[in-house]
């Protein structure tokens, strides 16, 4: 007996592996419960099956017997769910996830397709324009030693002149028709070179998503007036926080007109002036049913500061003309996930790359008789940290600017750009404390890092519960479907797409569950694979990716089933509700640390998959794991039902976790990569513009180049072994000149070379 059962499981395995619909499931099954009558042993057994199998999937496999008993209370159950849900979180699911993102939330990351369509590179346009125009600015920017750390009126003025506030406006209306990849790599080159305050001036979420909400939305009149005064750089003031007034459409001369009445206070230089207000129409102007509310407006400042009260504008104001009324929700949320996609992240990476490599400049840098900063104890652990970051944001801003271009809706790409992005900055500010460098002329770096834009902030960690909400639901395929369903207006089609959504979908639970336990197994063990450590990365991507799908099942069929529940509305039942909600939060981290973990495999293959570095590649993805492991590990842990947790967590995680951390020498490795003239130090610098065996400023390059030429003279000081030497530097040096070890030329050189260390430590 013991045969057949192992034989009924490999067929179930087989079966679930497959992902096989409920007919192909039925006809395997029985077509094996036949077998067993023929050539088993016991007929009792035989014909408990054949009962039990028409028991079950009898009704199964007629439709209107499964409709009724099965999916109907289920879709009645679905239904009252999405009644618990406001309008607001409703909207935000306009479409279902298309990207890398949704790939791996389903368990079935086509890497192929993922090579093939994000592996893309710089056009020669693009790459003229950012060896050429861009690289002069930076180059003149970062060698004049006379521009302060915050971006002044002359580097403005400079930028305009360079014709580089039109990154993201089309040829067509003056601007430079770059992609958002080299929209992404401009804003890296600038954020490194010149501060992430230069590159916010062009590269600011708010500026890039008016600009993507013009050409996508907006009329041609509206392209041909405002791009151009953006692409010149006009300076463009915002209103996103809220409602910044009301309009009423009340008759013109020529058709409905807006009386607008603004409650904003502009800034001085302001030019243009974006904002949103709640447009009404009482007297159904627009006609019956019209739509009304929330709407985008793009405004002249000069009618704002000369006119007091109410402003009397046309139709044609509104983004878009009168078709786009009561869309700002929408389209906000595209124009701005599409802008949070491109540049936040990118203007981190610039940041954190020209932190990572002044910060292995600085490690070699010591004054005469000194130590250096990479001889501390916990120098090298620092040193790697910053490198991996560094590279990890580089990966990241290339992937979510490579979305944009396929022309995906970006939302979770937007979202882990942001969150991922903070997270790696406030490490990195960290680290780069505890290193001292945020002390002298590194300190610049630091704060770029540590201080940015409050508008990137606001929706990265307030609202992460609502943004990864969103981003979850959005890349499940079989809740969109069900979604879809829904909202469909007749009761039976509406039916038939909900037990369609649902039945296909339960095959494909029993195959991520299959899926995540067999590689949960042999994912990190080298007899089932390669053993090269990136094939080996690329299985446990596909791990956690299956994992994370069954485990999504199982965590939002809980949480619907508590949202969905007749149960007397308690405060007991308020606090679980709100502890449901952030399982989709983990959901969101594990997802997010697995597209970190697929950009730096992409790059690193895009790289030529170089054995120099495979360590950074190492520090990366451990990382990755290691937070996707903790995620899961807190979404089954807060799972309501114990029996639900427990085979949720035999399933996922059948070893028990394997979190590791990184190896010492791998640390070792990247830390002396940052410190010499390395591959992983080239590739850096050449993704961000910087010379390879450069520093951001000049003064490191002068210090570093003092040292080296002193070095010999230190060397030999040092050997002679002068008695009653003074621990003050200067001293020591006129000593070891007066003992007749050095002459005057070389006691001068000790000198410029413990000068040029002042320079850096106390900038003036």
């Amino acid at each position: 007996m013991a045969y057949w059962l192992l034989f009924f499981l490999i067929a179930f395995v087989a079966l679930a592996h497959a992902r096989a619909g409920i007919r192909t499931t039925s006809l395997v099954l029985g077509a094996v419960t036949l077998f067993y009558g023929v050539f088993g042993d016991s007929w009792i057994a035989f014909g408990l099956m054949m009962i039990a199998g028409l028991i079950v999937f009898g009704p199964l496999n007629l439709p209107v017997l499964r409709q009724e008993w099965l999916s109907r209370p289920l879709f009645t159950g679905f239904r009252r769910v999405l009644s618990r849900l406001d309008e607001r979180q409703l909207a935000a699911l306009t479409g279902t996830g298309t990207g890398w993102e949704a790939e791996l939330f389903n368990g079935q990351p086509d890497w192929s397709r993922f090579h093939e369509s994000y592996s893309a590179r710089l056009t020669p346009d693009e790459r003229s324009l950012l060896d050429g125009p861009l690289a002069e600015f930076c180059s003149r920017y970062a060698r004049d030693p006379g521009v302060p750390g915050k971006a002044g009126p002359a580097a403005h003025a400079r930028l305009r002149a360079y014709g580089l506030h039109g990154l993201a406006v089309d040829g067509l209306h003056g601007g430079l028709s770059l992609s958002a990849l080299a929209q992404s790599a401009a804003l890296m080159r600038l954020s490194a070179s010149a501060g992430s305050d230069l590159a916010q001036r062009i590269g600011a979420p708010s500026r890039l998503a008016w600009i993507a909400a013009l050409q996508r939305h907006g009329t041609p009149a509206q392209q041909s007036r405002w791009l151009p005064q953006l692409a010149a750089g006009a300076n463009l003031q915002t209103i996103e926080s809220g409602i910044a007034g009301d309009a009423v459409i009340e008759a013109g001369d020529e058709g409905p007109a807006l009386l607008l009445t603004l409650d904003i206070t502009l800034v001085a230089d302001a030019e243009i002036v974006g904002c949103c207000v709640d447009l009404r129409d009482p007297e159904a102007r627009l006609g019956p049913g019209a739509a009304t509310g929330p709407t985008w407006l793009l405004l002249d400042a000069t009618l704002l500061r000369d006119k007091a009260g109410p402003l009397r504008l046309p139709l044609a104001a509104v983004i878009g003309d009168r078709e786009h009324i009561g869309e700002a929700a929408r389209q906000g949320a595209e124009s701005r996930a599409v802008a949070d996609a491109i540049s936040p992240i990118a203007i981190h990476a610039g940041s954190a790359t020209a932190l990572a490599l002044a910060a292995g400049s600085l490690a070699k840098l010591h004054a005469p008789f000194g130590l250096s900063l990479g001889e501390r104890s916990l120098a090298e652990e620092a040193l790697a940290t910053l490198a991996a970051r560094a590279t990890a944001a580089q990966a990241l801003a290339a992937l979510t600017a490579r979305a944009v271009d396929l022309g995906e809706k970006p939302y979770a790409a937007a979202a882990f750009a942001r969150t991922l992005g903070l997270a790696q900055a406030r490490e990195c500010t960290a680290t780069a404390r505890d290193l001292g460098l945020d002390q002298g002329l590194s300190a610049r770096l630091v704060t770029d890092l540590d201080e940015p834009p409050s508008e990137t902030l606001e929706p990265a960690l307030v609202a992460r519960t609502d943004v990864y909400s969103a981003c979850v639901l959005r890349s499940h395929g079989a809740f969109m479907q069900a979604l879809a369903a829904a909202q469909d207006p007749n009761p039976a089609t509406a039916l038939t797409r909900f037990d369609d959504a649902l039945w296909s979908h339960v095959g494909h639970l029993f195959g991520t569950a299959t899926q995540a336990f067999a590689l949960g197994l042999t994912a990190s063990s080298p007899l089932f694979g390669s053993s090269a450590p990136e094939t080996q990365y690329l299985r446990r991507i596909n791990r956690y990716s299956a994992a994370l799908a069954f485990a999504a099942d199982v965590s939002l069929s809980v949480m619907a089933s508590e949202l969905g529940s007749r149960k007397p509305y308690t405060a007991l039942r308020a606090v679980r509700e709100a502890s449901r909600r952030s399982l989709t939060t983990w959901l969101g981290d594990a997802l997010a640390q697995l597209y970190l973990a697929s950009a730096a495999l992409r790059q690193y293959d895009e790289g030529g998959a170089h054995l120099d570095e495979r360590a950074v590649l190492e520090l990366i993805c451990t990382d990755a794991f290691s937070a996707c492991e903790e995620a899961l590990d807190r979404l089954i842990r807060h799972l309501s039902s114990p029996f639900l947790a427990w085979l949720t967590r035999r399933i996922v995680l059948p070893l028990g976790p394997s979190r590791r951390a990184p190896r010492e020498a791998t640390q070792r490795s990247v830390a002396n990569q940052l410190q010499g003239d390395s591959r992983l130090r080239e590739r850096l610098g050449e993704r961000v513009g910087l010379p390879a065996d450069a520093s951001p400023w000049p003064l490191i390059d002068q210090a570093l180049g003092l040292m080296r030429a002193g070095e010999a003279i230190e060397a030999r000081a040092i050997a002679a072994r002068v008695s009653r030497l003074s621990r003050h530097v200067p001293t020591r040096i006129d000593q070891t000149r007066d003992s007749g070890v050095i002459d005057e030329a070389e006691a001068q050189a000790l000198r410029d070379w413990l000068a040029a260390v002042s320079r850096i430590q106390k900038p003036d």
